[in-house]
């Protein structure tokens, strides 16, 4: 009965400490595999419950990790068991889910070292405190009832491996709770100086954890416990441990307020920039306007020679027609002049690219557009314009400094529901990478916003964006995503 008992404690600790380590994975990395039932965070439930289970009845696996004694009669004998169950959680997370290797490996860690950490808080806490219960009872012990004193004490020792089950698991539920709010808040990737602000404490919590188990007890003729010798590690142990727990939860905030903060910029660079995107398209507005106001003021003349132009024709002058026909090609010619002689299916984008074809006449580029806008795709024109104005901005600049005949050209293109963009421009030097992106030399020690920029506009949409640099050119390719 009483084995039946420990059996059904580890079961509900192994589930507990499985479902905790689950939603600690869950929605913080890309599934692989995407089955409706066999979810990546059930399987790793699974995974973490049984190979538990494995490990602690299996008579192979108590060979394996404890020696012929099939039971552990040395702390530091648990130091493998716990390696392998870090590994095999790890080698199943890495199956189950792809990319982020990192963040897998920190957010195993986490886990881990949270858990170890609570367990040795709690450990002289629990410890002394069934020996402080022992002691008292054996005081109390009349002769004749040892009976009832072995019956109380295995009572008690399931009462307390009850209890400190449901301490650890509430005590860990708070801290990896505490811990999944903060990280949510990194919404993107963090980049590997993030990472280590995670996992440099995580490792340091973990490896004090091992530590202790090297050296907290070992058993020859009888038991020689760590804490029995030095007292003062009752208070030590439980403190180092909090500390260190604590420390693992103010990095992940520091973490979640940096990529919070980090947001919060890109917010603000994203407002900026549809608002240049916005004060350039009035600007245009205004071009446009002020040449259909010269027009209309000249129109009553164009009526005026075409009216005379009429009467010749009717008179029987017969150059009087060429004359109309060269006159009205004229008028056709000035007003897709007020376009750029742009048709790109959506007069903001029409003038965009009317505007940067007007800036390649003035500064000798060669440029070409095959842009057109997707209508059907309910993507705003706004941040379209926004890419495009950052993109073509960037192209134009760098082939200012290209021997001639440089060029610029534009194209898109649609798959279903995925619209695709790229810009293009000659390119015979060298780029300097940071990170993710070329270094600009707009600004010291790093890129401007213009490709920053683009890329936040494409996840917006849920895209992303690509640059390929060979042959003598540059080439952008930004993917959005719309619905039809």
């Amino acid at each position: 009965m009483k084995d039946l008992i420990y059996v059904w404690i580890d079961l509900i600790e192994y589930a507990a400490l499985g479902a905790m380590l689950a939603n600690l994975l869950k929605g913080s990395l890309q599934e692989r595999f995407h089955w409706r039932v066999f979810r990546a965070h059930r399987l790793i439930f699974l995974q973490f419950a049984l190979a538990r289970l494995f490990f602690s009845y299996s008579p192979l696996a108590k060979r394996l990790f404890y020696g012929k004694a099939m039971y552990i009669v040395n702390s530091k004998q648990s130091i493998l068991l716990l390696a392998a169950s870090f590994t095999l959680t790890l080698a199943f997370g890495a199956l189950c889910y792809r990319k982020s290797r990192g963040r897998l490996l920190t957010l195993t860690m986490a886990f881990y070292s949270l858990w170890e950490l609570v367990r040795f808080t709690l450990y002289p806490i629990s410890v002394s405190s069934i020996h402080a219960w022992v002691d008292a009872y054996a005081k109390n012990l009349h002769p004749g009832g040892l009976i009832a004193f072995q019956r109380n004490i295995v009572r008690a020792e399931i009462l307390w491996n009850v209890a400190n089950m449901a301490v650890t698991v509430l005590l860990l539920w708070l801290f990896l709770r505490k811990y999944r709010q903060f990280i949510l808040t990194c919404k993107t990737a963090a980049l590997p100086k993030e990472t280590a602000l995670l996992f440099v404490p995580e490792l340091m919590g973990f490896v004090f954890a091992l530590m202790l188990r090297s050296i907290l007890f070992y058993y020859e003729k009888e038991v020689y416990n760590l804490i029995d010798h030095y007292p003062e590690l009752n208070i030590l142990i439980p403190c180092l441990s909090l500390l260190s727990a604590s420390c693992i939860l103010l990095c992940a905030k520091m973490l979640g307020g940096i990529k919070t903060e980090q947001e919060l910029r890109r917010q603000a660079e994203l407002g900026q920039s549809r608002a240049e995107a916005f004060y350039s398209h009035i600007k245009d507005m205004e071009h446009i306007s002020q040449k259909i106001r010269g027009m209309k003021h000249d129109m009553k003349h164009y009526i005026a020679d075409i009216h005379a132009l009429l009467a010749r024709i009717s008179a029987g002058d017969k150059t009087a027609a060429e004359e109309v026909r060269h006159y009205a090609g004229s008028m056709n010619l000035f007003l897709e002049s007020l376009s750029g002689g742009q048709d790109t299916k959506h007069p903001v984008t029409d003038e965009i690219m009317g505007r940067y074809a007007r800036l390649a006449d003035q500064k000798g580029i060669v440029f070409s557009s095959e842009f057109f806008f997707p209508n059907n795709l309910k993507i705003d024109v706004f941040d379209i314009a926004a890419i495009l104005n950052n993109g073509l901005d960037n192209a134009f600049e760098a082939a200012e400094s290209e021997p001639s005949p440089a060029y610029v050209s534009a194209c898109s293109w649609q798959k279903g529901n995925m619209f695709f963009l790229s810009i293009e421009n000659s390119f015979s030097g060298r780029l300097q990478w940071d990170s993710e992106f070329p270094v600009s030399k707009k600004t010291e020690g790093g890129h401007g916003f213009g490709l920053s920029n683009i890329k936040n506009y494409a996840e917006r949409h849920y895209g992303k964006t690509d640059i390929q640099v060979n042959d003598g050119k540059f080439r952008l390719t930004v993917m959005l995503q719309g619905a039809k």
